[in-house]
């Protein structure tokens, strides 16, 4: 008997299932992924988007009252227990293999695997949990309330690796961000800000000192709604005094509450400044045209075309004539 593990849609190692790994292990317990021909006295599976709610159902019919499920993906108020949230992530769950098998997009095999044994080593955690916003779009409030703060950054370290997979929901809101980043700095730690900054509070000092930590990726950060433009517009320059912005990202939530032309507007004003853009479609939503205008900009073909000359677009409108005739 042993205890089983489903990670039904993380891209990067699931942190709830390395802790679970991690207890049970210490209790003297085989844990595994789990197999078609495996026998589990437990099973626990963790789903972090909405879209997999079907697959959630579906694992709850097959394994009744021996799987437990948990993440954002299937319920927002479930948390670890007490005496589980506290331990570390078990850094030998995931393999540099299952990881990049879930990549998308990513150049070769090798550059791949190359990023998923940084991942799979990297230490990684949160300091903080909930955030100081209540975004309509954002499980967050919901879920975890208001900021707080619940560990040190010398808590999260893999001692295999100096990466750090930092998973704070909004560090430039935390009172500590500016000692958080220097001791970043000062561990000469490669810090990968998971969820992006809050753009809108970066000022001098918090600027500064991002761009003195050494980056894993480009620093990215959000502009999801109309009503910020002026805030982001500002802390965007502000950022950028400090860090070139080819090194930065702006994530653009598209299908909540702008419409297309808000949409295509934002890209444009990104683009003059310099700032790649990348768009996130709100839930999943179904539109054919977010869905092509997405792969138009996250895969830089809008530096070879426009949009209304990007083939898949047009032969989509193609097809969608010939269905209302």
């Amino acid at each position: 008997m042993s205890i089983g593990l489903i990670d039904i849609d993380s891209k990067i190692p699931n942190l709830a299932l390395m802790k679970i790994s991690n207890y049970y292990k210490t209790q003297g317990e085989h844990v595994e992924f789990v197999t078609g021909n495996g026998n589990y006295e437990k099973i626990y599976a963790s789903s972090i988007f909405t879209k997999s709610l079907d697959k959630c159902k579906q694992l709850q019919e097959i394994y009744g009252d021996k799987i437990e499920i948990g993440g954002t993906g299937w319920d927002l108020h479930k948390e670890l227990a007490t005496e589980i949230e506290g331990f570390k992530p078990d850094y030998d769950l995931y393999s540099a293999s299952e990881i990049a098998n879930r990549m998308k997009g990513i150049g070769t095999k090798e550059h791949k695997f190359k990023k998923a044994a940084e991942i799979v080593n990297a230490g990684m955690g949160f300091t903080s949990r909930g955030c100081v916003r209540n975004c309509g779009f954002c499980f967050v409030p919901k879920k975890e309330g208001g900021f707080k703060h619940i560990a040190e950054i010398s808590d999260l370290i893999n001692p295999r690796s100096n990466i750090l997979i930092l998973h704070d929901n909004n560090i430039t809101a935390d009172p500590h961000c500016i000692d958080k980043l220097h001791e970043i700095r000062d561990r000469k730690l490669i810090v990968d800000i998971n969820q992006g900054c809050d753009v809108r509070l970066v000022n001098e000092d918090i600027a500064k000192a991002l761009s003195e930590v050494k980056h894993l990726r480009s620093l990215h950060y959000a502009w999801d709604l109309m009503g910020f433009e002026n805030q982001v517009m500002e802390g965007i320059k502000v950022l950028s005094k400090y860090i070139k912005p080819y090194r930065h990202m702006c994530f653009m939530l598209v299908g909540f509450n702008t419409s297309f032309e808000e949409d295509v507007y934002r890209f444009k004003k990104l683009c003059e400044i310099k700032v790649d853009p990348f768009v996130m479609i709100y839930n999943q939503i179904l539109d054919i045209r977010l869905k092509h205008f997405a792969r138009w900009v996250n895969c830089r073909i809008y530096k070879t075309c426009s949009f209304e000359e990007y083939g898949p677009w047009i032969k989509a409108q193609g097809n969608r004539q010939e269905i209302l005739i």
